[in-house]
């Protein structure tokens, strides 16, 4: 076995690792599922069409996913993120997924690949590798040093409704613009590379896959100078009328939680939910009336 960095011939390998590790169980042979029905299983791996604009993406921004070929075969996948991270992770390399097909497991590749990416964390200056989730303690990653490192908790609260103005104008970011160097306050689900690669795709369109995904809802975003952060709004899939809330900014402060409340109301939003630093959920909760409802765990290992 050896590891070595993705490339678009390998779409076909790598769908065929996710498609032994779906997100829940068929309820009839994937063979019959159309493209988004597979992305509803597991992701944009779950099918070689949505799988090839994926990782077309990860290529264009020079994220290449690691993969472990055995005999010309790709039997394992990972993707991270190098780039700045919230207090007091800073430098972080952060572990996105790591699949390994159902016939290979136990064989070590997954050790490899986060060998791979401890040895690349380190040669890229970062002071961490994490990984994060509603996990638990993640027995895998434990092995390799891992550490529970801090609570983000999630608060929800209905949107304000009334006469309202915005002082941010809107922002799409550039196809390939560069995330922010100001910290992630409020929306840490991935990291902050992943996230802004993420909302950058989804607002110019580079995760369309079928027709079926014009009529999706689209992120929307404002900045504001005055204020000094950029923030967006990702609708939630499952309920079109809530959003998540992401907000970078040098000092997160009870006007600019106003602000992206405000800018909700005129997106149409009723409710939204904000996962947030520990640091800031004083403030958060404290404007929106709301107490926090669960937790978001990152686990890491000092380099």
């Amino acid at each position: 076995m050896n590891v070595r960095e993705a490339s678009l011939d390998d779409v076909k390998d790598i769908t065929a690792v996710y498609l032994t590790n779906p997100g829940r169980p068929y309820d009839r042979p994937v063979e019959d599922l159309s493209i988004v029905e597979r992305f509803g299983y597991g992701g944009p791996w779950m099918s070689v069409e949505s799988c090839a604009i994926h990782l077309n993406n990860l290529l264009a921004r020079g994220c290449a996913p690691l993969v472990v070929e055995e005999g010309g075969k790709v039997i394992a996948e990972t993707e991270y993120y190098v780039g700045p991270d919230i207090h007091p992770l800073d430098a972080t390399l952060d572990v996105s997924v790591i699949f390994v097909h159902s016939d290979f497991q136990r064989r070590g590749a997954g050790t490899m690949l986060m060998e791979e990416m401890i040895s690349r964390a380190k040669g890229s200056g970062c002071r961490y590798v994490t990984v994060s989730g509603g996990l638990g303690a993640p027995g895998f990653y434990a092995r390799f040093g891992f550490e529970h490192l801090l609570d983000l908790q999630s608060i929800d609260c209905d949107v304000p409704q009334g006469p309202a103005k915005c002082d941010c104008r809107p922002f799409v970011p550039a196809d390939l613009e560069r995330p922010p160097g100001c910290p992630l306050w409020i929306g840490r689900f991935h990291s902050p590379v992943q996230k802004w690669q993420d909302i950058a795709n989804g607002m110019n369109r580079r995760d369309a896959i079928l027709q079926e995904h014009a009529a999706w809802p689209e992120p929307t975003g404002r900045r504001s100078e005055r204020l000094d952060f950029i923030g967006f709004l990702f609708p939630e899939w499952s309920n079109p009328t809530s959003a998540d809330v992401y907000c970078w900014a040098d000092a997160l402060t009870g006007d600019v939680i106003s602000e992206m409340l405000v800018h909700a109301y005129l997106a149409g939003y009723k409710r939204v939910c904000f996962m947030c630093h520990p640091d800031v959920v004083p403030l958060v909760s404290g404007i929106c009336g709301s107490a926090p409802t669960g937790n978001w765990e990152i686990w890491g290992k000092r380099l």
